[in-house]
């Protein structure tokens, strides 16, 4: 028996049920897409958060008596650290400005004098984030005799990090539901198909049909409907995300690799339904 007549013979399946072969490929395209939605929104939460962790740096202020080398060599010190992403130095006189515009008050008037420090504005790499590791950075940073006092957002990274296990738990349990309850429908729904034509299986078995020739086809055509159904929910996943980028004008880039897995699932699942559904009425 070739591959060719195999495949004849499961696109012959849809013909003679085209009602059960629509309903199965229907319910292969909504779960594989209740999944790719699912993915999509995780992907956007886990790109927003580390947007959020990346912007988590430390203030050291250091003395302003400091000579241009001295700071310099400084800053070469403090890049040196694994934790460190990037520094950037912050004049008086940036410091004064960024003041005036945020506070709209011109010190030089009240007071005279320019009395904000310089500072390095050091950025620290997600994986250095957590409150302990930050503290850390902060005690080893204020021992240098050239720093006067180091300063971070330390409610917001407390927060940050209070909750990061918090949401990782909730995400990873909602997916894992919702992969097993679609997996599940899909699985049950080729079954359900198979069953309904269990009639033609003990025909064919009754007549001498070898297990080969009855399980192929049935194979054959659960592994197309469930690569058309992960096909056209692929079609759909790409539309919402282009729907999104154009109304909310945000950047939502579904990886290839990901509509390959969403094809890969719907296969697979076709597959194994198929395949053991079959199975069960050629026992004897």
């Amino acid at each position: 028996m070739t591959l060719l007549f195999l495949i004849k013979e499961g696109l012959a399946g849809f013909k003679r049920a085209r009602l059960s072969a629509t309903i199965t490929i229907a319910t292969v395209m909504l779960s594989l897409l209740l999944i790719g939605i699912f993915g999509l929104v995780a992907q956007q939460l886990s790109d927003n958060f580390y947007r959020v962790y990346n912007k988590i740096f430390l203030e050291v202020f250091i003395d302003p008596s400091l000579s241009e080398g001295d700071v310099k060599a400084l800053q070469r010190r403090i890049e040196n650290f694994p934790a460190v992403r990037s520094t950037q130095y912050i004049t008086q006189d940036m410091a004064l400005r960024t003041f005036e515009k945020d506070f709209g008050q011109d010190l030089m008037k009240v007071l005279g004098e320019n009395p904000l420090p310089p500072s390095f504005r050091v950025a620290l790499k997600p994986s250095y984030s957590g409150t302990e590791q930050v503290e850390r950075m902060k005690r080893e940073m204020e021992d240098y005799v050239e720093v006067e006092e180091v300063d971070y957002q330390q409610n917001f990274v407390k927060l940050m990090n209070d909750y990061f296990w918090v949401g990782l738990l909730t995400v990873s349990f909602l997916g894992a539901a919702i992969f097993f309850i679609t997996t599940m429908l899909i699985y049950n729904t080729i079954r359900l198909t198979i069953h309904s034509r269990h009639t033609v299986i003990e025909i064919m078995r009754l007549v001498g049909a070898t297990r080969f020739f009855i399980k192929g086809p049935f194979i054959v055509e659960g592994v197309l409907q469930g690569l058309i159904g992960s096909l056209l929910a692929c079609g759909v996943l790409w539309l919402i995300s282009d729907a999104v980028q154009k109304l909310f004008a945000t950047v939502m880039i579904v990886p290839l690799e990901f509509y390959a897995l969403l094809v890969l699932i719907g296969v697979t699942l076709g597959l194994i339904g198929s395949y053991i559904s079959v199975g069960k009425y050629l026992k004897y």
